[in-house]
């Protein structure tokens, strides 16, 4: 991974706050996002 830094240290839990929402909005999103391929297929 490009500029990778190993002393960095995520502190504030910042990081891990943004990954967690980010699976949860894709979970989330996932059986929606479904649904609409299988009305638009036909």
């Amino acid at each position: 991974m490009a500029g990778h830094d190993e002393n960095f240290k995520d502190d504030s839990g910042l990081l891990a706050v943004v990954l967690g929402l980010a699976v949860l909005v894709g979970m989330s999103a996932l059986p929606a996002t479904i649904g609409w391929v299988q009305v638009f297929s036909g």
